[in-house]
């Protein structure tokens, strides 16, 4: 099979993946002065051809508002109202239909003005019964789950890890390198948050998949660079880019207003017990091809899918 043949495989896996729900959606529920639910329904815009869920209430709440549709900061915003009575959704369930097993999930958070409920919905617990505060264990463990699962999903900061594990020329290197992206993007995705940074998403994507393909030339490039010499150097500026886009995501999903330092540490912590995963998956199986492939063919093969999958990335995330 050629290279070329290889490529358009691996782009055209890639976009099937994207048509499910790759991306984290979230539904926000308040509750007024008037006993009046006001619900938010965020889904990314990635997942546009994906098949849309179904949220469940109870039988006694009665929509009593339209449902609104904009796009926004690259997602689908659907708001409407909901009447549930006196005790609104107090020892009730939520529960959510079309949730595949691949998916992300949803993160559900209901606001009584009292009580703050969350939880994050998959295929296999797609529902969440709203009778008591979530615990603060509860709530770091779901927030390391969901930078794992961010990182894990985030095929553009993945293959960007993958550039930097190819352009290491020694262990001690690379763990100088992948504590100087850890540091950079911390740093960031802390300020991003916090409001400090504030940077348009479609910028900071587009350099996301801009700092995969400046990898993948650099590993095609046989001399040795300046971004070769000083690759801690490299790793720690596009790394501020990366936890910009990493601020965006926690930013969509939320934070309790009075648990924010926690569930920023937890995803935080998440991202980098993610990434040391993803890392030891990669150099296992890394040294395992090196056995059958030689080093210099196999990272240009690399250097060659990342690269198009990146260029792809830019062009669809600069013209759409």
């Amino acid at each position: 099979m050629s290279v070329l043949r290889v490529l358009f495989l691996f782009i055209l896996i890639f976009s099937n993946v994207e048509a499910h729900q790759s991306g984290l959606s979230y539904i926000n529920i308040e509750k007024d002065s008037s006993n009046l639910l006001h619900v938010t329904y965020k889904k990314p815009l990635s997942d546009t051809r994906g098949e849309d869920i179904t949220i469940n209430y109870p039988a006694r709440c009665t929509q009593i508002t339209p449902t609104k549709k904009i796009i926004e900061n690259g997602f689908i915003i659907r708001t409407n109202m909901l009447d549930c009575g006196k005790n609104d959704l107090q020892n009730s369930r939520i529960w959510i239909e079309g949730l595949l097993s691949g998916d992300r999930g949803v993160l559900v958070r209901y606001d009584d003005k009292k009580h703050i409920y969350k939880s994050l919905l998959r295929s296999a617990t797609p529902f969440i019964t709203i009778n008591q505060k979530l615990s603060t264990f509860a709530l770091f463990k779901e927030y390391v789950q969901m930078g794992i699962m961010h990182i894990l999903s985030g095929f553009d900061h993945l293959s960007f890890v993958i550039g930097l594990l190819l352009l290491a020329p020694s262990f001690r290197k690379l763990l100088f390198t992948i504590s100087a992206f850890t540091l950079s993007h911390s740093i960031t995705l802390a300020f991003g948050i916090l409001g400090t940074i504030i940077i348009n998403i479609a910028f900071v994507e587009a350099m996301i998949a801009l700092s995969i393909l400046f990898l993948a030339k650099e590993i095609l490039t046989p001399r040795i660079t300046f971004s070769k010499k000083h690759l801690g150097f490299v790793a720690f500026l596009f790394g501020l880019v990366h936890g910009l886009g990493f601020s965006s995501s926690l930013a969509s999903i939320g934070l309790p207003h009075n648990e924010i330092p926690l569930s920023l540490f937890a995803f935080n912590l998440g991202i980098e017990l993610g990434q040391i995963m993803f890392i030891l998956c990669a150099l296992s199986v890394l040294y395992f091809l090196r056995k059958f492939f030689k080093k210099s063919l196999l990272d240009r093969g690399i250097a060659y899918i990342i690269g198009s999958v990146a260029a792809f990335w830019i062009y669809e995330r600069v013209i759409f």
